[in-house]
């Protein structure tokens, strides 16, 4: 044997003499790790099970308890039992007592009903004899009224005659109307009632002795029964009516009984005591006297017969004086009916008919009759009295329309009155609560208006309200007017003009005046600041000043514009690119910072209300498209200034087109990739890359452009676009995404707001791309697995090689750094970032071409699109294997095996080296197929015979370099979906051990590695053997040694 021979050997021999006293360590460690969790285990369960116990000594005095309660509730339950059976017993004892009783009752009713059968046999024979009796009467009757209304026709026409000799004789004796009321007596009575004291006894005149007095004592009776009237001596004023009349008959004496007689509840002797007045009185004078016996019927409670006459009367009479007089008492009874419309209407009539003889016969009637007979005024109380009530029913504008009548034909007396102020104040107050309850704006200034044609006293509350109506409904100039004269009162009476200021601003605000608002506003809250009234100062908390509000939205200024992207296109006017700052400063100087400073003037300041109107200005949209030559670049458009005055290209016009069409749809901001970002500064660029997936995420919309996507054809799922790196993330990332065919119209001429709420669209991309729906319409990073989103950036394509990784970046949460010029080390990076920071050992499994980066990883992303090899499972079964397996292994050994599974570390990987945790099998034997060059068998420990196939030359004459390995660690201590016993403190560890060594039996993908030995850095260091398909090993035999299987962490270069 030659001396490199024995160099390799005793090299061979050293590495094993270590790896064999590394092994004996783990497993003394294992050893005392294996007792010491035994014996606090024990522990563990020594106080778990005292904890139990005093549980259920506790449980079991709780049922004691309870026992003994539900014993005491049972002895209760019996004895309320026991009573109430003692009752029913006894009620059931009563009712067949009444039951006795009412059959006894049934037998004396049955008795009586014979008894009362006979009787009406006897009482229908009886009468018939009385209806013959009946029937004889009737016809006396008959006869007797036949007689009456004989007599009654002729003392009638007897009347008649009698009253027209009557009338005859008082014509020849006629007076001038100027003495008819003394010849009543009327003036005498007016001038004692108008010079008596307040005590109406005083109005009494002495009747002397009729036979020494002058021949007017019959009128100074008459006047006494009146004034006693009027004190409610009834019996008096009888008294001196009767004996006015015996004296010498009048018509005031005819007058004063007929009244004594209705107070004395003698109405029909009273109507026929009247009669007589009219052959006491001038015939011009009997209208008169028919108007006061109407006013007595009225009196006398039979008011609609009085009212009907004095319709007759008016419409009868052809002198206005009397009609006007007539007029007057209809309006009268009616208003005491309560009727104010018909009484109003009545007056109304009678309007300018008035005379001289009118007032006098009024002011008869009102000392007749006294207090309700009034006149003075009337017009102006049933008026008053009808807007009343119209208040009383809620009916506003009709009470209004009456009041603006008493004012318009009153003088300025009446206007003054208190009747006529109190009735404007109701009305007012009426309309303003109105306009206040009003659901429709509308209504509410229609009120108000009403309330202010009243001129009201509290005209500037009113003008406010209405201003506020008037605001809300949009009206701001009408608004403004109100609001206006509502400072000018104030200012005119010296009051602080706030409210005005206040209503002038909210005007203002909905004009989208936003500078002058803020103007008014600023008035507003000096003059409250400055107020010497207390409570005036206090409404200062009610209103937020406007350098509150700036110094907010200065704080979310920053919060805003870092979720943004750097540069964006100003689509809405000049199309110019515009920094971070340029941006601020145009926001401060435009309306939309008014509006907000506006808007949250009379309300607290409300952070997130704010930094939503302010997100509002910022909000921007993202271009998605493929780059299809020299797209316009940031140098492009910042030369000419403007995207609308870049050269007329094609490229050039499909940035164009975005931004027309992002202008259309309400975005003043937008993106592209093209020209937004300084690809020619490097810093700005990697910036630009790292944070384009939350640009895309936090964007308000991305608008996709399919340039080869024909108007009506599903061409979406097999466009350009599908293919693309960048595009993966930019259709995960976008919350609202919107898809354009090549002629700009949207995609299946689908209307949907967001095309990932369209059924079709959706399905399309879920098909196309292998994902759920669910997937499409809000991806999250950690949503999907990450050998999930390998796959579906494996078939994507980019022109610049470092793009297929960098494009990546945000769907792996990534953190590492991008730089163009490093070539497929970017993709390396990427994948030893993903292992390291998700620790998924599925990254490399694959099959392929090592990443000169690491051997370990693949060299293109391509390998990904296949699935892994996933063995059967079997937890449904593990514990039957388990138990089998019992009696076929040392138990301490697999144990121990376990042990030296569970103290293996997470994989790790950084600096290019990854640190495998992993089981060992070494190759003893290798042999290569003499016909099929890349087909190997090899001879592993515990495994057997295995092949592979690798264009990789293999060290035939050094086997014991190669190692087959199982690094699916974290399937044999956590299977998905399997139990928890790994968990659980309760179950022994023999038999965890036992369901690992089951796992373990199943088959898996081996992983082929070599060892180095060439001098360097990688010395005694593992490379990934590169094979062309999966290495699947049927599995670890059940009788395998497992103090000979190792237990290792390799380190692939």
């Amino acid at each position: 044997m030659s001396q490199t021979s024995h160099i390799s050997d005793f090299a061979r021999r050293t590495i094993q003499f270590n790896e064999e006293i590394s092994r004996t360590s783990a497993d003394f460690d294992a050893f005392k790790a294996q007792h010491a969790t035994q014996i606090s285990s024990h522990e563990t369960e020594a106080v778990r099970r005292n904890a139990r116990t005093q549980t259920l000594e506790s449980n079991l005095e709780t049922a004691l308890g309870e026992t003994e309660s539900l014993r005491d509730h049972y002895n209760t339950r019996v004895a309320r039992l026991q009573l109430d059976n003692a009752n029913l017993q006894s009620t059931l004892d009563d009712r067949e007592l009444a039951l006795i009783e009412a059959n006894r009752t049934i037998s004396e009713l049955r008795s009586a009903s014979e008894a009362a059968r006979g009787e009406a046999e006897r009482l229908r024979s009886d009468n018939a004899g009385l209806q013959s009796t009946l029937d004889s009467r009737v016809n006396e009757a008959n006869q007797t009224i036949s007689k009456l209304e004989s007599d009654l026709e002729s003392a009638l026409k007897e009347a008649e005659s009698l009253r027209a000799k009557v009338t005859h004789l008082q014509r020849e004796n006629s007076v001038p109307r100027s003495e008819l009321a003394s010849a009543l007596g009327i003036s005498d009575f007016k001038r004692w009632m108008r010079e008596s004291s307040v005590d109406a006894g005083s109005t009494l005149i002495s009747v002397p002795d009729p036979s020494t007095s002058s021949g007017d004592i019959h009128h100074r009776l008459s006047h006494n029964a009146l004034v006693h009237l009027h004190l409610k001596d009834w019996s008096s004023a009888y008294a001196n009516a009767r004996k006015s009349i015996d004296t010498q008959p009048s018509a005031m004496g005819y007058i004063a009984k007929a009244l004594a007689q209705i107070k004395r509840s003698e109405p029909q002797k009273a109507a026929q005591v009247f009669d007589f007045a009219f052959a006491s009185c001038h015939p011009d004078e009997i209208d008169f006297l028919l108007l006061i016996k109407s006013i007595v019927l009225f009196v006398a409670g039979k008011c609609d017969t009085a009212i009907s006459r004095v319709r007759d009367l008016i419409d009868a009479s052809s002198m206005n004086e009397r009609k006007y007089c007539g007029c007057q008492v209809l309006g009268n009874m009616y208003r005491m009916q309560g009727d104010h419309v018909r009484a109003s209407q009545a007056l109304e009539e009678g309007q300018g008919l008035a005379s001289s003889y009118s007032s006098s016969d009024l002011e008869t009637i009102s000392l007749i009759f006294g207090f309700g007979w009034t006149f003075d005024d009337l017009r102006i109380t049933v008026q008053g009295r009808h807007c009343e009530s119209l208040c009383a029913s809620n009916r506003a504008e009709e009470a209004k329309e009456v009041l603006l009548k008493i004012l318009d034909t009153s003088n300025v007396e009446i206007r003054a009155s208190k009747l006529v102020m109190d009735l404007k104040s109701k009305c007012v107050d009426m309309l303003e609560s109105l306009g206040d309850k009003a659901l429709d704006t509308d209504d509410a200034i229609a009120r108000y208006t009403s309330a202010l044609s009243l001129e009201p006293s509290n005209s500037m509350d009113i003008l406010a309200k209405r201003s506020k109506a008037r605001t809300s409904k949009g009206l701001w100039k009408d608004a403004l007017t109100d609001a206006n004269e509502v400072i000018e009162q104030a200012i005119k009476r010296h009051l602080p003009p706030h409210l005005g200021y206040e209503r002038k601003y909210a005007a203002l605000h909905v004009a989208k005046d936003y500078g002058e608002a803020i103007n008014a506003l600023k008035s507003m809250l000096s003059i409250i600041e400055k107020s010497p009234d207390e409570q005036t100062r206090r409404l200062r908390v009610n209103y937020t000043a406007p350098s509150e509000t700036i110094t907010e939205i200065d704080s979310v200024i920053p919060e805003i514009c870092r979720l943004c992207p750097r540069v964006l296109i100003h689509v809405e006017a000049d199309g110019r690119l515009y920094d971070e700052q340029e941006r601020i400063q145009m926001f401060k100087s435009g309306t939309q910072f008014k509006k907000i400073i506006s808007e949250t003037a009379i309300t607290k300041i409300d952070r997130e209300q704010i930094r939503q109107s302010v997100a509002k200005y910022f909000k921007w949209i993202m271009f998605s498209h493929t780059w299809e030559g020299r797209e316009p670049s940031f140098k492009d458009v910042n030369l000419v200034h403007s995207v609308w005055k870049l050269e007329g290209s094609p490229l050039n016009e499909k940035l164009r087109q975005f931004c027309r069409t992002a202008r259309a749809a309400g975005y003043q901001w937008a993106w592209s990739d093209t020209c937004c970002i300084d690809k020619e500064t490097s810093t700005t660029l990697d910036q630009s890359l790292v944070s384009m997936y939350s640009w895309y995420e936090k964007a308000a919309e991305t608008l996709v452009y399919l340039s080869d996507a024909e108007p009506g054809d599903f061409a979406l799922s097999k466009s350009r676009w599908m293919t693309r790196a960048w595009t993966l993330q930019e259709l995960l990332a976008s919350k609202v995404i919107r898809f354009y065919n090549r002629d700009w119209k949207l995609y299946l001429n689908e209307t949907h707001a967001n095309h990932k709420d369209s059924p079709m669209i959706r399905d399309e991309l879920a098909k196309a791309m292998g994902v759920a729906a669910e997937t499409i319409i809000s991806f999250q990073p950690d949503d999907l697995g990450v050998r999930e989103k390998l796959r579906l950036a494996s078939r994507r394509i980019a022109t610049v090689e470092e793009d297929i990784a960098y494009s990546l970046l945000g769907i792996f949460s990534s953190d590492i750094k991008p730089h163009y010029g490093v070539g497929k080390k970017a993709l390396g990076q990427l994948l030893e970032n993903i292992v390291d920071s998700t620790g998924d050992v599925t990254v490399i499994a694959w099959t392929g071409e090592s990443l000169p980066y690491n051997s370990a990883l693949p060299d293109s992303l391509l390998v990904y699109s296949q699935a892994p090899y996933s063995p059967p499972s079997m937890e449904d079964k593990l514990d039957t294997r388990a138990a089998e397996l019992r009696t076929q292994l040392e138990l301490q050994d697999a144990v121990s095996f376990r042990c030296k599974i569970i103290q293996l570390p997470h994989i790790a990987f950084s600096n290019r080296r990854l640190k495998l945790p992993c089981i060992k099998f070494t190759v003893d034997n290798i042999d290569h197929d003499e016909i099929q060059e890349d087909l190997y068998r090899a001879t592993v420990s515990s495994l057997g015979e295995v092949e592979f196939r690798t264009a990789k030359e293999m060290p035939m004459t050094q086997a014991w370099r190669l190692v087959l390995v199982h690094p699916w660690i974290r399937d044999l201590r956590e299977p998905p979906g399997g139990s928890m016993h790994e968990y659980d403190p309760q179950v022994d560890a023999s038999v965890l051990a036992l369901r690992l060594i089951a796992r373990l039996g199943r088959p898996f993908n081996a992983l082929l590695f070599q060892l180095q030995l060439d001098d360097g850095p990688n010395y005694g260091k593992y490379k990934r053997v590169a094979a062309e398909h999966e290495i699947i090993v049927p599995g670890v035999p059940h009788k395998t040694d497992y103090n000979n299987i190792k237990v290792d962490i390799l380190e692939v270069v």
